[in-house]
């Protein structure tokens, strides 16, 4: 259900939440994201469907999408939601393309009531504004991501940095 007004606690969710709460739409107490603006605003953007469980809005944050749809859809059948932490990044520049690795670890609470903490790196990519001369436009989007499971709390789980 659509509130402007519910925001409180619903940032708790993500660690991390830039959504103006004067101007934010609130759907089942979750604020609404999509912002596509800068590598963490989109994998920010991505737990945020998760956690809103709209799979479909996720899964259009990938640049080349996971192949079954239902199949990694499937994946989150027990999530219930996911905190996410991240560290700096820096452009790699290709030929007229950018890249950035993005080091992230999230904390996965579960419907049976357990949690488990996944560290790695996610990948972004974007082609260099200005070079794309016809459409459709392409914006920020996960290139790769690369998860593994962690026994470490979510407070010391995070990479330094990404592996090249």
């Amino acid at each position: 259900m659509f509130n402007r007004n519910r925001l409180a606690g619903a940032c708790a969710i993500l660690a991390v939440c830039g959504v103006s709460s004067a101007n934010a739409l609130v759907f089942d107490g979750i604020p609404y994201m999509d912002d596509r603006s800068t590598p963490q605003a989109v994998i920010e953007s991505y737990y945020n469907a998760i956690n809103r469980k709209e799979y479909v809005q996720a899964y259009s944050y990938f640049n080349t999408p996971p192949k079954n749809f239902e199949e990694w859809k499937d994946g989150f059948r027990t999530t219930e939601s996911v905190q996410l932490r991240y560290g700096s990044t820096q452009p790699d520049a290709g030929m007229s393309q950018l890249y950035w690795p993005l080091p992230v670890v999230i904390e996965t609470h579960l419907s049976d009531g357990t949690s488990q903490v996944y560290a790695g790196c996610y990948v972004l990519h974007m082609v260099v504004p200005g070079t794309i001369t016809d459409p459709p436009y392409s914006p920020i989007a996960i290139n790769k991501a690369e998860l593994k499971p962690t026994d470490k709390p979510l407070s010391q789980a995070l990479p330094d940095k990404c592996d090249e």
